[in-house]
C-alpha cells in the first residue's frame, strides 16, 4: 500500500513539472518571432504591391479583350471606355452597350497619367514602335470595329500605364495595338532592360 501511494506522489509531481512553459521561454520565443516577422515585412509588402499591379493590368486587359471580342461577335464598332474622378479616386472601366461588363481600380492600383511613369522612351524602344497614345485615366475611350482592329486615324498604339498613386515603386503598361492584339509590360527599372512583356 505504501508502495502505491509514494509510486502516486512521484507521478504526480512529475507531471506538473512538465505542464507549460516559463514566462523567460515564452518572451524568448515572441522575440524571436517578432524578428524574423519584421524582417520579412518588406518583402511581404513589397510582393502584395506587385501582385496588385499585376491583377489591375490583367483586369484592364481582360476587359480590352472581352471589348474586342464583344466588337467581333456582334459586328459593330464597340468601345472600351474609363472615367476617373480624381488622382487618388477609384478608375472605372467598362464595355458600351448591352452587355456592360465593368471594372473598377482601387487605389492601389489604378491608371494613372504618363508623367507619372519613368522610362516610357525605354518602352516605345522595347514594344518597337515610334509613339504611343497614352489613354487618359479622367476619361477616354478604345474603339474596336467589327474585324477586331482599333478604330483609330491615324493608326495609333494605345498604352493605359496601371500604378499605385502612394507608391511610385512599379508600373505596368497596356499596349493596344491596332491589330486589336493586347500585351502587358512591367517596369523592372534598374540597370538593363527597364520594360519586359509578361504577356
Amino acid at each position: 500500500m505504501r508502495l502505491q501511494a509514494a509510486s502516486h506522489r512521484i507521478s504526480a509531481s512529475t507531471v506538473h513539472k512538465k505542464q507549460g512553459v516559463s514566462l523567460l521561454e515564452l518572451v524568448v520565443s515572441l522575440a524571436i518571432v517578432l524578428v524574423i516577422s519584421g524582417m520579412a515585412m518588406p518583402t511581404i509588402t513589397r510582393t502584395l504591391r506587385s501582385y496588385q499591379l499585376n491583377d489591375a493590368a490583367n483586369q484592364v486587359a481582360g476587359i480590352l479583350k472581352f471589348t474586342r471580342f464583344e466588337a467581333i461577335r456582334k459586328n459593330m464598332p464597340i468601345q472600351c471606355l474609363n472615367s476617373q474622378a480624381g488622382a487618388s479616386a477609384p478608375t472605372n472601366i467598362w464595355v458600351e452597350g448591352p452587355a456592360e461588363k465593368q471594372i473598377v481600380l482601387g487605389p492601389s492600383a489604378t491608371l494613372v497619367a504618363s508623367g507619372v511613369v519613368p522610362s516610357t522612351g525605354a518602352l516605345l524602344t522595347a514594344v518597337g514602335v515610334p509613339n504611343l497614345r497614352a489613354i487618359s485615366p479622367g476619361s477616354d475611350a478604345v474603339k474596336f470595329d467589327q474585324r477586331g482592329a482599333v478604330v483609330s486615324a491615324p493608326p495609333a498604339v494605345y498604352v493605359f500605364y496601371v500604378g499605385n498613386t502612394a507608391d511610385s515603386g512599379g508600373f505596368r503598361a497596356v499596349i493596344v495595338l491596332p491589330s486589336g492584339s493586347v500585351q502587358v509590360w512591367t517596369y523592372a527599372g534598374g540597370a538593363g532592360t527597364l520594360w519586359q512583356r509578361i504577356s
